[in-house]
């Protein structure tokens, strides 16, 4: 992405460096797609900025023979949409703390916290997708597909 200065970045336009050119295009762009109280969010926006949305997904939560834990956005770094990454902590803390007193084993809590990520990670796909790509047949078939993982 590139700031109105002409600098580059991977991740983040910084706050007030988008391109005011292309800022007006995209004011433009959500009055014709999204809803009014949205559209109207958008262009009353002094100084935006950009965030290239990722997905993280650890392949496991444990290592070096159940020396490191992973818990929380360490194990999947969630899409700011499904404003999960709390809970996603919170869920992790309760189930490593029932595996230290013996009523899971450390294998269980594993596999809950990875089906619990995955779970999320997938939703928040999907969700993206949908709402960012609904009106594309070709994007609806990938929702569905995702769907059907």
């Amino acid at each position: 992405m590139t700031d109105s200065d002409g600098h580059s970045h991977h991740f983040t336009l910084p706050v007030g460096k988008v391109q005011a050119r292309l800022w007006m295009e995209q004011k433009k762009y959500a009055e014709k797609v999204l809803a009014p109280q949205f559209a109207e969010l958008v262009a009353s926006t002094k100084q935006p900025f950009v965030q290239a949305i990722t997905d993280v997904l650890s392949p496991r939560a444990s290592f070096m023979a159940g020396k490191t834990l992973l818990v929380g956005d360490a194990v999947a770094g969630f899409r700011p949409h499904t404003a999960a990454s709390t809970s996603q902590a919170a869920y992790d803390a309760i189930l490593l703390s029932e595996a230290l007193i013996g009523n899971i084993s450390w294998d269980s809590m594993e596999e809950e916290m990875m089906d619990h990520a995955r779970h999320l990670s997938h939703a928040g796909i999907r969700m993206g997708n949908r709402s960012q790509f609904s009106h594309d047949v070709g994007s609806k078939l990938k929702c569905q597909e995702l769907a059907h993982t």
